[in-house]
């Protein structure tokens, strides 16, 4: 089967059944799961579906919302990586939450008494964080990227000037110990980048898929972050190329 024959027929069953496994698939296309995974990052990068750990979903996050208020968001790899994360947070802080499905879900797990406030540039985490009770949030506004669904440009890149935050929690691409991390579109790089030096600390939350995976830009090396957060125990055999790189990992 042609590489475009096999997209076609992953779209039409997404476009079905609204969320898509890769195990399904490489059952249902009888191809590998890593000839899949490179289909979903191709379908991804050509704004056609939105990939989500283990899988893909509409290029929209108004279902992924909808599922949230019914309290199904997320997967059990990212609701051990969000109890971890939750750790860092207190009262009173400011926080940088880009876009990604990992930190779209962690947003949700946020302590409902929390008072903090959150500054990101995807329109689905505000408004994920719209009922939240006790969190101010800030929504950087500029051109609008619809692929990724987040704000880009020298308007977001300007307002960063005047965010000194706590935390910044990177979404990401690909994490490497010698490559460093890593995303798939160049301006975004640029935007981490900046909202890196608007936080006195930086968090990277990688699902272990995105472990040892290099993309095509690079936005830090990897001791540059100050934490490295994961489902698996910290000494775990997969994070052994992480250790003794000035970097917490929790």
């Amino acid at each position: 089967m042609l590489k475009e024959e096999r997209q076609s027929l992953i779209l039409e069953k997404l476009t079905t059944d609204k969320k898509i496994n890769f195990n399904d698939l490489s059952k249902f296309l009888k191809v590998s799961y890593d000839s899949i995974r490179r289909d979903i990052i191709e379908l991804e990068d050509k704004g056609l579906l939105k990939k989500v750990h283990g899988g893909a979903v509409i290029n929209s996050y108004l279902p992924l919302v909808s599922d949230s208020k019914k309290g199904t968001g997320g997967s059990e790899e990212i609701g051990i990586l969000s109890k971890k994360a939750l750790t860092l947070f207190e009262n009173h802080q400011t926080i940088i939450m880009d876009g990604g499905t990992t930190n779209f879900f962690m947003a949700q797990q946020l302590p409902k008494m929390l008072e903090a406030t959150v500054v990101t540039n995807s329109p689905a985490l505000a408004m994920v964080l719209n009922d939240h009770p006790t969190l101010d949030v800030i929504l950087l506004g500029g051109s609008y990227f619809k692929r990724y669904q987040i704000t880009l440009g020298t308007e977001v890149y300007h307002q960063l000037e005047h965010i000194n935050a706590d935390y910044y929690f990177m979404g990401i691409n690909g994490v490497d110990a010698e490559k460093g991390l890593s995303i798939r579109h160049y301006e975004e790089s640029l935007i981490k980048q900046k909202m890196m030096r608007s936080a006195k600390k930086t968090v990277c939350c990688a699902i272990e898929e995105k472990l040892h995976v290099k993309e095509a830009y690079k936005v830090c090396d990897f001791a540059e972050i100050d934490y490295l957060i994961t489902h698996l125990n910290p000494t775990d055999e997969a994070l052994q190329a992480f250790q003794n790189k000035r970097v917490e990992i929790i």
